[in-house]
């Protein structure tokens, strides 16, 4: 199994492109121009709008067919909330559908005479996350091209955010307590250590924090954001990260679910860049498996992010559930087998002095000298 490698865990002067999807976006920048974090880059659509099905034959009590010509309104057109859409007269009398929502009159359904109203979506201006030169604007796409430092981890929960990088703690395996969070977290993504608790989640969001940078969260903490320990409400959260969270701020895994401690040589790397500004992006942001924090270079010099080989000798990082941490590769990927007979690939990995074989799919080159 010679030849594999994989994209490091940290890589320092990362040259890569940041692309934000946006809906309905109305760009305020354009190819070639230098941007901030902070520049707002386009005035987009918050999300779909609400819609609303209006039983328009049932109320007049009309056929499908009929209903049709009882519009007062053309589709397409825009409508206030309590304005008259369709209208049948009676006798002396004159029977009125209004429309529940402001919006925009979508569809008629001729079958069921029904009309669907489409509110608009919130509007609101788009920062850019990222220090960089806009390489395109295309139909709904910005892509940004960035120089910085990258950190790969497992899960982003809530929006992506990006603020000066704030340091609270001062160990990898330490939960600070809510008092620690205070003013300093304004604007800022904290670097808070091994977890934090629901308390401490609620208390960033209080003061205006960004976003926070955690080794991992317990289930406990998560349970007073999405009603209880479900299996599915958890899968929902992963899979639709910002839909599905009620806090401001967003929340970057760097080692997963549980109380997990931060690798020391990660922990070090970006105590190092306390003061930078630092992004935390999705994977599809990337082009990337794995959200990432990004600490934005003022540089223009950056290296292409690629593979590191992984032979005997790699600083690597373990990603065990119950006992992530780092190692140096003391062979290369060799075929194992269970006691079953399954067979699949592993490398051996040395940690605290102990050589154990590790499944090739836990293993990551850390990029760093630990």
């Amino acid at each position: 199994m010679n030849g594999v490698a994989r994209l490091p865990l940290v890589a320092v002067d990362a040259e890569c492109e940041v692309r934000r999807r946006l809906i309905e976006p109305e760009f305020q920048v354009g190819a070639t121009q230098l941007v901030e974090p902070e520049t707002v880059v386009a005035v987009a659509a918050t999300g779909t709008g609400q819609s609303v099905r209006i039983a328009v034959a049932v109320e007049l009590g009309v056929s499908p067919q009929e209903a049709t010509r009882c519009l007062v309104r053309a589709l397409g057109d825009r409508v206030e909330a309590g304005e008259v859409v369709a209208a049948r007269r009676r006798g002396l009398r004159t029977f009125q559908v209004t429309s529940p929502i402001a919006g925009r009159l979508e569809r008629f359904d001729e079958e069921t005479g029904s009309l669907v109203v489409v509110a608009e979506a919130p509007r609101q201006p788009v920062r850019a996350l990222v220090a960089g030169e806009v390489r395109a604007v295309q139909d709904d796409t910005l892509a940004i091209r960035v120089v910085g430092d990258l950190v790969q981890g497992t899960v982003l929960l809530g929006p992506e955010c990006a603020g000066p990088l704030v340091v609270l703690a001062d160990r990898v395996d330490r939960e600070l307590p809510v008092e620690e969070f205070d003013e300093r977290c304004r604007g800022a993504v904290v670097l808070a250590g091994m977890t934090v608790s629901s308390a401490a989640l609620r208390r960033l969001a209080d003061v205006g924090a960004a976003g926070v940078l955690v080794g991992g969260l317990s289930l406990s903490a998560l349970e007073p954001f999405i009603g209880g320990r479900s299996g599915e409400r958890m899968r929902q959260l992963v899979l639709t990260g910002e839909a599905a969270w009620p806090l401001s701020l967003g929340v970057l895994l760097l080692e997963g679910f549980g109380r997990l401690p931060l690798a020391e040589p990660v922990f070090s790397f970006l105590q190092e860049r306390s003061g930078r500004w630092v992004s935390l992006l999705r994977a599809e942001s990337v082009g990337l498996e794995q959200p990432v924090a990004l600490v934005s270079s003022r540089s223009f010099q950056g290296r292409p992010l690629e593979p590191v080989p992984l032979e005997a000798g790699t600083p690597v990082h373990v990603g065990i559930p119950a006992r992530p941490g780092v190692g140096r590769l003391r062979s290369a990927p060799f075929r194992s087998r269970t006691f079953d007979g399954f067979m699949f690939p592993a490398v051996l990995v040395e940690r605290d002095g102990q050589v154990d074989q590790v499944p090739l799919d836990l293993v990551t080159p850390l990029g760093l000298n630990p």
